[in-house]
């Protein structure tokens, strides 16, 4: 307690900043508070979090059918050295573009070139952007540059007219059985969002996926659980939890660099980076500060590339991956 108390001013030195201020709770902890709401994109809504699994696998007919025509096909890894892996076989070899074949049969062969936006395939495009930013754009052609901050302004997306700032809620097509249709469900479009965010993932090598689940499983899951749900064998015994990752809304709501700051550094920080702050609003960074926590810092550990190896993996657990 008593050094929770001296602890507790570095906390307020450091969320002394723009729009961020502290407050204490009911029960006395700090409460981090925006000096002014933001105000919502859509007036009076909420995102609509999903409440079950986004799946990357069905985002993939998804994108194809709605975001490949602009954005390029998104191979992956696997699928890129099983195409040359064919291609090196005699023609009369019954596997000889076989994978060309099953690519063609899904729309997503031949490979169209990206002809707008970022390269998903590189994580540096996501490392201030969060999934539920993703989703504004997507849903309601509109998104704040910071999330939930428009005072800082806004990316705009073209619509299905190809008007800027027009979304495609409501003209998003999903496969339906073997039909796509347009359906108004925000299901095809997180499912779409999740599998955009995971095609640098995709993209490392044809083990990846497996890889960063296996560097969760090795340093993380004592605490949070194999499933990450935050109850891992030492769960029980460390006051305050660890964090539930299985908590949609908080992980759509986390930026990469939030992430990877809060693996690297630990539970025993002194000061939020003022780059990580503002690439998180009050609240969404509220759901995950627990200062003092028992969480070690893996700086110093596990290299930088395992580090973002472990972003990845947390990521992982909150959609169905390929």
């Amino acid at each position: 307690m008593r050094k929770s108390l001296l602890l507790l001013p570095l906390l307020l030195l450091a969320c002394a900043d723009k729009g961020l201020s502290t407050r204490r709770g009911a029960g006395g902890e700090v409460v981090l508070s925006a000096s002014a709401a933001p105000a919502g994109l859509e007036p009076g809504a909420e995102t609509p979090y999903p409440l079950g699994l986004p799946s990357a696998l069905k985002g993939r007919a998804t994108y194809t059918a709605n975001c490949a025509s602009c954005h390029g096909t998104l191979l992956t890894a696997a699928e890129a050295a099983e195409i040359k892996k064919q291609a090196a076989l005699p023609p009369t070899h019954a596997d000889y573009g076989a994978k060309v074949r099953e690519l063609a049969a899904e729309g997503r062969w031949p490979v169209m070139p990206p002809k707008v936006g970022p390269d998903f395939t590189s994580r540096a495009w996501r490392f201030q952007r969060t999934p539920s930013q993703l989703y504004r754009l997507i849903a309601f052609g509109r998104a704040p540059r910071l999330e939930g901050d428009p005072a800082k302004g806004f990316y705009a997306h073209p619509g299905p007219s190809g008007k800027p700032g027009e979304g495609w809620m409501h003209a998003i097509k999903d496969l339906r059985g073997d039909q796509l249709v347009a359906t108004g469900d925000p299901v095809p479009v997180w499912n779409a969002v999740y599998y955009v965010w995971s095609r640098a993932i995709a993209a490392a090598s044809p083990t990846q996926f497996k890889d960063v689940w296996d560097m969760y499983g090795q340093n993380c899951s004592v605490c949070h659980g194999d499933t990450a749900q935050g109850n891992g064998p030492l769960a029980r015994t460390l006051n305050p939890p660890p964090f539930d990752f299985s908590n949609r809304k908080a992980l759509a709501q986390s930026t990469d660099a939030f992430l990877f700051w809060r693996i690297s550094e630990g539970g025993q920080f002194k000061t939020i980076p003022l780059s990580v702050r503002e690439s998180m609003t009050p609240e969404s960074l509220q759901q995950f500060v627990h200062q003092w926590s028992a969480m070690p810092s893996w700086r110093g550990v596990l290299t930088e590339d395992q580090r973002w190896m472990l972003v990845d993996g947390v990521r992982s657990r909150t959609y169905e991956h390929e």
